[in-house]
């Protein structure tokens, strides 16, 4: 249902006729939203009677069996709209609207859409958000998110990711290949097979209703695409391969008012050749629906758990474990309140990645949005002087951190910030507010990561659409952006680096903080562990869909609390344990360059299917030697955003060898030093830097002898460090994120922690 603070949203909901798009709209109730609208696009009328064929060719749309969507409006008594389908598929890219092409942008078939949805908009404008059925294809999702973001509609993807979740309740104990067939068969639905294009099926698996209440016809279909589909075999049950298209007849009463039927005299197979069969339908009726002993209600939609098995297990893990509450005064520790003075511009690049760190602008006057222009300004001047053989712009920023003095900066802030990137895949982003460890004058300071190699070797990951998978990302920010690590080849040959931005505990389905933030001694600890395990999930979510091997380190950022900060610290430090240590679930990669759309058309024999596998995070297999678990620290500031109390981000890589931490302890025991290689010739060094007395000066001396010893290994270093401390910049240059306390990896706290990387290289 709608949250307390979520009123629901009114809701337009695409249809092709098929089971997901009207699966999709159960969910949207189930969910607590209204429907006020179906929308459908069709082929274009033929000039005459003698013209009209049965168009099987769907491509961004169903469009098998489209004579039938004008039935839907009485069997589900919502307005219906419909509109032809102009012009064709132009824009193939995977990520619509990254192909370059913008001269004939305004032919592709997808822009249909846009004044079929106006048109309901001005009917209904109360209307302010649409829903579709994409279950994995990143290719139309993001073209529905690419219209919706223009016509400010919210997009809803209930199904996105649906086969690779945590199970229903209902089902979390039995093992199934078709559970989403299985869940709309529990309430009723009935979707008749009207099309079989799979060396799987034939023609006679046309008009089997594949959600029927006993499972034959799933069961036939699972063991028919075990032959032809073993490295996706959920995604080939579903049919998102093309293997099959279904025309739905009926669901819970709640939403089919009536259900349709078409007689088998109204029914005639056909053949398309290369075993392609389908079904065309001369008629069709609506019937009213006899009212039975069982009602099932919108309570009744299955939905996947909020948090996957080895998660759950670390919530209850934490939930068991009293070690970590806080005991007679124990993390009561007060903060330094140190400030960070003289922070400087700095600038350093290597191979294929350019740091421009710690740009402010307190001159252009005391107003957070001003200030933002400002630094916008002086980033544009940055980037058209260049570096040596290189021109860039901010559609190749792969990663931001935006500093705020306060979270109330945010909005202005993000106004000049949404301005920079036109496009589709924004960089990565961390926000946070420092409060007054900023310098004074400065509101605003934000730091970049920019790719210096070809954007075509970038991947992005950027889902807009409300789903039950992870948060959306509506705002001028991806999940994640994939660089490679060498500049000579492309990822998929040498790996990559993946910058992810920072997660919050949003619940995906309602983008709201579980129970809210609960600070009372009773309900803190519960309150706080199961936002923490959220956040983390949604991390590890988001790797997995990037095809992250390994985490290169891992950072949480806290709100301030004095009080429980370091039990806070040792919490999410044991869920990082846990989960680097347990976690062995396989899931499939949700970014491939071949994506299910592609297989659909054309390419199955493509080569690359040969080399996909399943992935585990962490991978062990990549890890040359004893594996040990990446470095983590913690980082007390003053607010995150949405008044989170945690946000989880982290670096990780795909690439193939990896040489797992080795942790040194230098000279000074209260040093530590985690060194992690990949490829063999990228490396990458977290250090910690322990407590004193003296800290200002303790952290200059140590950061200066450190930078001498690390000299031959970074060429080009450019640290980010993590500080409660003062930092002189006249003998370090790098990135400067002031905080108000710093907890290490051993849980006490520390003067500061330094990342250092020299991830590039051209060999």
């Amino acid at each position: 249902m709608a949250s307390k603070h979520d009123p629901g949203l009114n809701v337009i909901a695409l249809i092709s006729g098929g089971k997901d798009s009207l699966y999709s709209i159960l969910h949207c109730i189930r969910n607590g939203h209204r429907v006020v609208a179906l929308a459908n696009l069709h082929p274009a009328v033929p000039e005459t009677p003698q013209h009209q064929e049965e168009d099987i060719d769907s491509f961004m749309y169903q469009t098998i069996g489209h004579n039938i969507i004008p039935f839907y409006e009485s069997a589900l008594q919502i307005p219906l709209y419909r509109a032809s389908i102009t012009g064709n598929a132009v824009d193939t890219s995977r990520i619509y609207g990254n192909s370059g092409d913008t001269g004939t942008a305004d032919q592709d078939e997808t822009e249909s859409l846009v004044p079929l949805l106006n048109r309901i908009k001005r009917d209904l404008p109360h209307a302010n958000a649409v829903s579709a059925g994409a279950i994995l294809s990143t290719y139309q999702r993001t073209r529905i998110e690419n219209v919706a973001g223009r016509l400010a509609l919210v997009p809803l993807a209930w199904l996105w990711m649906y086969p690779e979740l945590p199970p229903p309740d209902e089902r979390k104990d039995i093992p199934t290949r078709t559970g989403l067939l299985d869940d709309m068969a529990a309430v009723g639905c009935e979707a008749r097979i009207i099309k079989v294009a799979s060396g799987g099926l034939d023609a006679e698996t046309l008009w089997e209703n594949v959600s029927a209440e006993n499972s034959l016809v799933r069961k036939r279909i699972e063991k028919a695409m075990k032959r032809f589909a073993a490295n996706d075999l959920e995604a080939a049950v579903l049919g998102e391969g093309g293997e099959y298209e279904t025309l739905a007849l009926d669901g819970p009463a709640f939403l089919w008012k009536k259900r349709i039927v078409v007689e088998e005299s109204d029914r005639q197979v056909r053949s398309a050749g290369g075993g392609v069969s389908y079904t065309t339908i001369r008629n069709a009726r609506c019937m009213t629906k006899e009212t039975g002993l069982s009602v099932v209600e919108p309570k009744d939609i299955r939905k996947p758990a909020r948090l996957d098995g080895l998660f759950s297990q670390a919530l209850l893990d934490l939930h068991a474990d009293t070690e970590l509450r806080p005991l007679d005064g124990s993390g009561q520790l007060e903060s330094a309140g140190y400030s960070t003075s003289d922070i400087e511009l700095c600038q350093a690049y290597d191979a294929n990645l350019w740091m421009v760190s710690n740009i402010t602008a307190p001159e252009a006057g005391p107003e957070a949005g001003a200030q933002m222009h400002g630094i916008s300004r002086k980033l544009e001047d940055i980037l058209s002087q260049g570096v040596p053989s290189c021109a860039s712009g901010t559609d190749d920023i792969v990663f931001a951190t935006v500093l705020l003095r306060s979270m109330k900066d945010f909005t202005p802030m993000n106004d000049v910030y949404v301005s920079l990137f036109t496009k589709p895949n924004p960089p990565a982003r961390v926000t946070v507010a420092c409060g007054d460890c900023l310098p004074k004058g400065v509101e605003i300071m934000v730091s970049f990561v920019i790719g210096l190699g070809p954007r075509g070797l970038r991947k992005g990951l950027h889902v807009q659409s409300r789903s039950y998978w992870a948060p959306a990302n509506i705002g001028p920010y991806s999940q994640a952006i994939t660089v490679p690590c060498t500049s000579s080849s492309a990822v998929e040959h040498t790996g990559g680096l993946v910058f992810i931005a920072g997660q919050i505990p949003l619940d995906p389905p309602t983008m709201e903080i579980p129970d809210g933030v609960l600070q009372d001694e009773e309900h803190w600890y519960p309150n706080f562990s199961l936002h923490a395990t959220l956040s983390l999930q949604h991390l590890w979510r988001i790797g997995l869909a990037t095809q992250v091997n390994w985490w290169l380190g891992g950072i949480v950022f806290l709100a301030r609390d004095a009080q429980r900060v370091q039990s806070k610290a040792r919490i999410a430090h044991r869920l990082w344990q846990a989960l680097n240590k347990q976690s062995t679930k396989q899931e499939d990669d949700e970014d491939n360059d071949l994506d299910v759309w592609d297989i659909k058309h054309g390419l199955r024999d493509d080569p690359r299917l040969a080399t996909q596998h399943t992935q585990r995070l962490p991978n062990f297999d990549t890890v040359d030697g004893k594996p040990l678990i990446p470095p983590v620290f913690t980082v007390e500031v003053e607010e995150l955003p949405r008044g989170s109390d945690i946000e989880w981000q982290a670096l990780g890589t795909t690439c193939s060898r990896i040489t797992t931490p080795i942790v040194t302890r230098t000279a000074d025991p209260d040093t530590r030093i985690w060194c992690t290689r990949i490829n063999n010739n990228a490396v990458s060094y977290t250090i910690e830097i322990g407590a004193s007395s003296d800290r200002d000066t303790v952290l200059d001396d140590r950061l200066d002898a450190l930078m001498s010893d690390l000299q031959c290994d970074l060429e080009t270093p450019h640290p980010t460090i993590y500080t409660a401390a003062s930092v002189s910049m006249r003998r370090l240059k790098g990135q400067i994120v002031p905080c108000r306390s710093v907890w290490g990896d051993d849980g006490l706290e520390k003067v500061a922690v330094v990342i250092m990387r020299c991830m590039c290289s051209t060999a």
